[in-house]
C-alpha cells in the first residue's frame, strides 16, 4: 500500500526510474479486474521487475471494485487518486453519499465494516499526482483528469491549491477545447477520467481512458509506446479554408 492515514500520505509522490524492467501506464479500470489481468497477460508482464502506474478510478461501475482497490498492496502497482476514490472518501460527509451511489458506488454497501475501513484507508493512501522518472533523465507527470498547469516543476505547489486539485480530479477543459498542452518540465503528462475511443495526445498531454467499463477497451501502454504516440495535429487555417473550397 502506498501509505496509511497515520503516515500522512503525500499529495505527490515521485517514482524513481525503472532500470530493470518496463513501466506501463493504465487507464481507468472501474472494477474491471479481469480486463486488467488480460492486459497484463497480453504484454507478458513481469511481476519481478515491471511496474504499472494508474491514472486512478480503480473503483465503481464494474464488478470487482474491492479487488481492484486491493491492487494497491502490490509493490509493482501505483495509482493516483481519481474522482471516484474521492467520492468514496467524501461519502462520509452528509449529502455526498447519494452522488456516489448514482455513480456506481453501491458495491461498497455489500462489504463488511472491516472491508469498508480497509477501502477508506486505501483510498486515503492515494496521492493526487505522481512523477514518474524515466531512465533517460526525463519525467512523466500523472494526474487523474487533466493537468491544469504549464510547468510540472510546480506540482508540489499545485497539489495544495484546492482550485487546481479540483481540475486534476474532475477537469475536462483540455479535452473539450482540444488545445495542445506543452509542459515546460514534464515530457508527458498522462490522464484518464473522460472516456474516449482511443488514446489521444494533445501536445504533451496524453489521455488514456478508453471506456473499458462502457464496452470499450482498457488501455495499458508502456512508457515507450506512450512517448511514441504522435501528438494530434490541428489543420492550419489555410488547410481548413482549402477544404471548404473543395466542398463548395
Amino acid at each position: 500500500m502506498q501509505g496509511t492515514p497515520e503516515q500522512r500520505p503525500p499529495r505527490h509522490i515521485t517514482i524513481p526510474p525503472n532500470r530493470e524492467g518496463r513501466d506501463f501506464l493504465l487507464g481507468d479500470v472501474h472494477g474491471e479486474l479481469d480486463a486488467f489481468l488480460a492486459e497484463l497477460k497480453r504484454v507478458k508482464f513481469d511481476y519481478r521487475c515491471d511496474r504499472v502506474i494508474s491514472v486512478g478510478d480503480l473503483i465503481d461501475r464494474g464488478p470487482k471494485s474491492y479487488e481492484c482497490l486491493k491492487l494497491l498492496y502490490e509493490p509493482w502497482f501505483f495509482a493516483t487518486r481519481g474522482n471516484h476514490e474521492t467520492m468514496l472518501l467524501d461519502a462520509q460527509f452528509e449529502g455526498a453519499v447519494a452522488m456516489w451511489m448514482q455513480n456506481g458506488g453501491d458495491w461498497f454497501l455489500k462489504l463488511t465494516d472491516e472491508q469498508k475501513d480497509e477501502c477508506t484507508k486505501l483510498a486515503q493512501s492515494l496521492p493526487l499526482a505522481i512523477t514518474l522518472e524515466i531512465p533517460d533523465g526525463r519525467s512523466i507527470g500523472v494526474t487523474h483528469a487533466e493537468w491544469p498547469g504549464e510547468d510540472w516543476g510546480h506540482i508540489d505547489e499545485m497539489v495544495r491549491d484546492l482550485y487546481q486539485v479540483q481540475a486534476m480530479l474532475w477537469g475536462r477543459r483540455v479535452l473539450t477545447k482540444g488545445k495542445p498542452q506543452n509542459d515546460r518540465t514534464a515530457v508527458l503528462t498522462v490522464h484518464g477520467h473522460t472516456p474516449i475511443k482511443a488514446p489521444r495526445k494533445l501536445g504533451s498531454a496524453l489521455f488514456i481512458d478508453t471506456g473499458c467499463v462502457y464496452g470499450g477497451t482498457l488501455t495499458l501502454v508502456s512508457t515507450e509506446q506512450a512517448l511514441a504516440i504522435p501528438p494530434e495535429v490541428k489543420p492550419s487555417i489555410f488547410t481548413r479554408l482549402r477544404g471548404l473550397r473543395n466542398r463548395s
